[in-house]
């Protein structure tokens, strides 16, 4: 029951994130990279949760982002449907191996899964922009908008720990049971 109720709220999580970091304007001092927190609550989330609902949220995930950044220009889509779901679920799969070092009690491990997914997701969009246009164009902009967004949700990371390890305790971890009689 808890992997349940922890993936749907995950799922309601990144769709108030997507809202959320939609609506917050670029940072002028980092070169106007912006705040992404998807990929924050997502690595979180594949530390948490089991394999099963992992897959679950990297498939919602992945399906509300491609979604959300589906871009076309000229009749041509640039970032195709599906490729965000694929990142995800492998980047779930090496982030649902730390799992065993959360169960023990270590919740750190986030902070740099959430530096390398956030970083790697932009660096993989730039990088199919860049091949579906057959041009690299590439200036210090461009790094500050791939790279600072990692290191910041680095930085909130341990932010949503905080905030969301309160809330687990709260949901039993076995469903209650009924008691049997014999007749």
């Amino acid at each position: 029951m808890k992997p349940v109720i922890g993936a749907l709220a995950t799922c309601l999580g990144v769709f108030v994130a997507f809202l959320l970091q939609q609506s917050l304007p670029g940072i002028h001092v980092l070169q106007g990279a912006r705040l992404v927190f998807v990929p924050m609550i997502f690595c979180y989330a594949a530390m948490v949760l089991p394999f099963p609902a992992m897959l679950v949220v990297a498939a919602f995930t992945g399906f509300l982002s491609d979604l959300m950044y589906l871009h076309i220009v000229a009749g041509q889509v640039e970032i195709a449907l599906g490729c965000s779901i694929v990142f995800f679920v492998i980047f779930g799969c090496m982030a649902n191996g730390v799992r065993v070092s959360y169960l023990r009690g270590r919740w750190w491990p986030v902070i740099p899964l959430s530096i390398v997914c956030t970083s790697s997701y932009l660096l993989m969009q730039f990088a199919m922009i860049s091949l579906r246009r057959e041009s690299f164009f590439f200036d210090p902009a461009v790094l500050w908008r791939i790279f600072a967004p990692g290191l910041l949700a680095g930085l909130f990371a341990p932010l949503l720990h905080v905030i969301v390890r309160p809330f687990a305790t709260l949901i039993p971890e076995k469903p209650w049971r009924t008691r049997t009689y014999r007749t």
